[in-house]
């Protein structure tokens, strides 16, 4: 040790700096915003978005054709589009909605929390986190359903009549304008309030059983996400039945000159999707609202998995990277 106008030092570096630094691991690192967050949480949407893409195609079909496996789904789906369907039938589509939709998900919901609450969602109780969750995805339905309904189309078109998602928009406009990109509005914003209300209230109710399974945190992340997934889809598989067919109608109708076109406020109107759940209860009953929830629980419970993983390790290695906490 040695005396200098610093304090000790020892091997040329001050003690109290040394020690000061040691006890502030943070220090000369910026606080971080909500949106330092968006970077890690779009590149954990995208490529959750792509690995699940293939149970997505699957759940579609079975949820627009309620009865149908998901054994029939997939082979009827690669008779009529080959492999290359998965590809060419609405991935730059699902790829885009999917991941808009996920980021704008995790990023609002700790906003959301915070306005409500007045505290981090890190602070707040399995119900404040997935109420926090559920009113943050009012944004979220909006800027996806044009893509859902783009996605919906391409996936559909067992005759090929599109070319891509530029021609279906081009479609859809031409028919019912620009109104007709939010068919099925309604039925999307219960399914997403659900859904993330669900996975959000859950999560942390999950990893925290499982710390008396495990003590690994990577299938304590897996796990749990995927059983928060998967109780998000009990919650609202019903809706997904429900819009998918009243979106599966109105595109139908938009090939049907005899139709006249809807009010651009249609997409709002909550009596169609609820219309539909009262007419598949009536005649197929529970089981009929539940029509492709195996792929569904699935490509959620996969998706809630992925996410769960890759959210929290993603921000840690972006926020060291740029130099923030």
């Amino acid at each position: 040790f040695a005396s200098s106008g610093e304090g000790l030092t020892f091997g040329g570096q001050s003690f109290f700096v040394s020690f000061f630094a040691m006890a502030n691991p943070n220090a000369g690192k910026r606080k971080a915003t909500a949106f330092d967050t968006l970077p890690p949480i779009c590149g954990g949407a995208f490529v959750t978005s792509v690995v699940m893409y293939p149970a997505d195609v699957v759940r579609a079909i079975c949820m627009s054709n309620p009865g149908t496996g998901a054994g029939a789904a997939l082979k009827g789906f690669v008779e009529a589009h080959g492999l290359m369907g998965f590809v060419k039938q609405g991935l730059v589509a699902e790829v885009t909605r999917a991941s808009i939709s996920r980021a704008i998900k995790f990023f609002m919901q700790p906003v959301v929390h915070k306005a409500i609450y007045g505290k981090p969602e890190t602070q707040g109780s399995p119900v404040s986190k997935g109420l926090a969750g559920a009113i943050g995805t009012v944004p979220e339905v909006i800027a996806i359903s044009p893509l859902e309904n783009i996605k919906l189309a391409a996936q559909l078109d067992k005759e090929g009549r599109f070319k891509g998602s530029a021609d279906i928009t081009k479609h859809i406009l031409k028919t019912r304008g620009v109104g007709g990109l939010m068919i099925g509005y309604s039925g999307m914003q219960v399914r997403q309030c659900l859904w993330t209300g669900g996975f959000f209230l859950t999560l942390d109710f999950y990893k925290q059983k499982l710390k008396s399974v495990t003590s690994n945190q990577l299938a304590q992340d897996v796990l749990s996400g995927f059983a928060a997934g998967a109780t998000g889809t009990a919650i609202n598989c019903w809706t997904d039945v429900c819009r998918s067919l009243v979106q599966k109608k109105a595109l139908a109708d938009t090939f049907d000159p005899a139709i006249p076109r809807p009010s651009a406020l249609e997409p709002l109107n909550p009596g169609p999707f609820f219309g539909e759940a009262a007419q598949i209860m009536k005649t197929k009953g529970i089981t009929g609202l539940y029509a492709g929830v195996g792929p569904k629980m699935v490509h959620l419970g996969g998706s809630g998995a992925i996410l769960a993983v890759l959210m929290p390790r993603f921000k840690t290695m972006w926020f060291d990277m740029m130099g923030v906490y």
